[in-house]
């Protein structure tokens, strides 16, 4: 097996650094290029909400450059080749997306560990991508908290 292109969604939680770290070691361990992927809500259906006198569209464009000046610095700070996207939609849907469209060897990503209720509100874009995805992933758990 040939690993040659690592998509890795962040989403700048403390749970990013280590899934980060995992992805990073496994791009030197097989000379593959990395890829971040940052998935941004469009808020959609809020248009006529006014939150802090911000649109949804003002919302989105904020969360868009603030994820584009981090990337860009994290990009820069890595020692392996790496890219980087912003997408819009839902997480799930981006990351598969842009796994098959990049025709990536392995998706590398976090996993909050949710459980019960939390995972059932919340649910779990993890375990959405690995249902979905067109290459194997590489699940990171939370580490237990001390």
């Amino acid at each position: 097996m040939s690993i040659q292109s690592i998509l890795c969604p962040v989403d700048f939680s403390p749970m990013s650094k280590p899934v980060l770290d995992y992805a990073v070691s496994m791009a030197q361990t097989h000379n593959a290029s990395l890829r971040l992927v940052h998935v941004v809500d469009q808020l959609q259906g809020f248009d006529s909400y006014k939150i802090l006198h911000m649109t949804a569209a003002e919302i989105t464009f904020q969360l868009e450059q603030q994820a584009k000046a981090h990337l860009t610095e994290l990009a820069a700070s890595l020692p392996v080749p790496t890219t980087f996207e912003i997408c819009f939609g839902r997480a799930p849907d981006e990351i598969t997306a842009l796994a098959a469209k990049e025709k990536c060897d392995l998706v590398v990503m976090g996993s909050h560990g949710r459980t019960g209720i939390a995972h059932l509100l919340v649910g779990s874009v993890a375990e959405a991508v690995v249902r979905h995805s067109p290459c194997p992933v590489l699940i990171v758990r939370q580490p237990p908290e001390a």
